[in-house]
This record gives structure tokens, sequence and C-alpha cells, in this order.
């Protein structure tokens, strides 16, 4: 407390925007502004000045009591490059912020790597979430998005129709949390001839999922639609690896492990359903040519041929 018995600082977590928001005034009446330390376990992996107007924050900060200072307010997340491995494997780690002279602003036990992954900025949206579509009807694209971690927290998601802007994507969560929901409908004059792709991103842009769209051509078979969308899935597993620090990559492969299984699964099944049907083909051709009348060849010159391997 401070002199005028005014709280002098305080944070909580602001889950819709994954930050730690709060505020801290300077023990010395002398100095301007705070600064404060985010640490997870003891180690600091960022820094702020408490330097915002709480006013410009006063939405996140409800519930705690206001402090003597306006320009005191500060924001704060943790950068996804500085998790450990480790970190990503134990059941909790503890989140501090504190001010530069020691002085506790803030401690919460983050529950698991669902919950350390959904605070990081930049998380890879694929560690977290997963995106199944559930086709077209009435006009409306059906779908929901599975929260692989358990986090039971609704994502914050967007939707682009190829180049176009972004706009929110709405849920609607179901039983304990873990399954979103939405139904979005086909803005039918917007739809360009051919291809169309249906973006699904973070609030950064990040790609999470992509729907092909086929306007005006036949559409495309369940076969095609799967392969267009594991070229996607993989493409994007492979910027994602090959953009991310090399500090960091002995995590991403333990949680991308179970992911590329996934992929290389789903990959054989089409493979196997691609050779069944090449086989199919075949017999139903050997058996047409041995039930056809046998009839003297045409010529190939009349009907424009040529022979080639």
């Amino acid at each position: 407390m401070s002199a005028a018995g005014m709280t002098a600082r305080g944070a909580r977590i602001d889950w819709a925007k994954a930050c730690v928001i709060g505020f801290s005034v300077p023990a010395d009446a002398g100095e301007v502004f705070d600064v404060v330390e985010l640490a997870l376990d003891g180690r600091v992996v960022a820094t702020a000045v408490a330097n915002r107007s709480v006013f410009e924050l006063a939405q996140a900060l409800t519930g705690l009591p206001l402090p003597s200072r306006e320009a005191c307010a500060f924001e704060l997340r943790v950068p996804s490059g500085s998790l450990l491995p480790s970190q990503l494997s134990q059941d909790s780690v503890k989140l501090t912020v504190r001010s530069t002279r020691g002085e506790i602003v803030f401690e919460h036990a983050l529950q698991g790597p669902q919950e350390l992954l959904q605070l990081a900025d930049g998380a890879p949206l694929d560690l977290l979430y997963e995106v199944q579509f559930r086709g077209v009807r009435d006009g409306a694209l059906h779908g929901v998005v599975l929260d692989k971690l358990g986090a039971g927290r609704q994502p914050t998601l967007y939707w682009r129709l190829n180049d176009g802007p972004p706009e929110r994507l709405w849920l609607e969560s179901a039983g304990d949390g873990r399954a979103h929901f939405f139904l979005w409908d086909l803005p039918v004059k917007a739809l360009s001839e051919g291809r169309n792709s249906l973006h699904l991103t973070g609030r950064d842009g990040q790609p999470l999922a992509v729907y092909p769209i086929q306007l005006g051509a036949q559409a495309e078979s369940e076969l095609q639609r799967r392969v267009v969308a594991l070229e996607a899935q993989v493409g994007f597993l492979n910027h994602l690896m090959m953009s991310q620090p090399s500090e960091a990559l002995p995590a991403r492969l333990a949680l991308l492990k179970s992911e590329i299984v996934g992929i290389c699964s789903e990959m054989l099944t089409l493979q196997r359903a691609n050779f069944e049907r090449e086989a199919l083909a075949a017999v139903e051709m050997g058996l047409a040519a041995r039930a056809a009348p046998a009839s003297p060849a045409p010529a190939l010159g009349r009907l424009g041929l040529r022979l080639g391997r």
C-alpha cells in the first residue's frame, strides 16, 4: 500500500488477449515510471515499462483496485521462443511478475503446457487447436475447433476469403469447452470463378486451416479435397519447422510428433485408396476387352493420334 492508502501494484492474466496485464507505482516518489519483469520458474523472459494509462486498460483491469497514479499500467506477454523443452513437459510452471527492485506484483502457477502455450506470444496454433470441417449445408460451412490440450478456453479466430480482409469467426462452445462449433454463411457474391480458399487464422494472422471452395467447375471429389487439405497442412508444418529458432526445435519436435504420424497415416490411407481404384479400373478394362468383339484397328493417321511412351 502507498502512503495514501492506495494499492501500489497488482496484475491479472487476461486469457482473451493472452497476456499479463496490471500496474505498478514506483515506491520512490522521485521516479517517473516503474520497470517490471516477467519470469518463468525464476528465469526472466520479458520486461516492460509501466507507463501506460490505466484508463486504456480499464476493462482488462476490472476487479483490481485503482492505483494512485494514472500512467503506471503495463502489458506483458511470454515470448514463445523463450520456452524451454522441460517446461512443456512439467505439470506446473510458476509465473511471476516483479519490479526490478524485487517487489512481487503477481504470481500464478500455470497448469501444464496448455496454459503455458495459451499465454505464449506467437505460440503455434496447430499445437493448440485442430479444425474439422463438416462440409457445406444450406449455403453455410459447418465445422468445429477442437482444443487439443484441453485448456477449456474459447480461442479468438478469424476467417478470410482468398486475399480479402479478416473477419471474426464466432464460435459456440459446448460441454467442457474443448469443442467450439461454428457455422459460416458463404458469401456467394464474393466467390471467384474456379477455386477459392477460406482461411482460418489467429489474431496475428497466423494460419490454422484452409478450406477449398470450388465455383463454376465440377466439385472435387472427397479424395481430391483430402489431398488438397493434406498438401496445405504439410506445407504449413514445413514452414513452421523451418522458421523456428534452433533453440526451440526440440520442443517443437516433441509436440509435433503425433501430428506428423497422423499425416503419414492419412497419406498411406490415400495411397491405398488410389491403388485400389487403379487396380479396380485395370480389372474392369480387362473384362471389357475380353467381352468386346474383335474388330479391325482404325487407321491412326485418320484419327490424328501419335504413338509415344
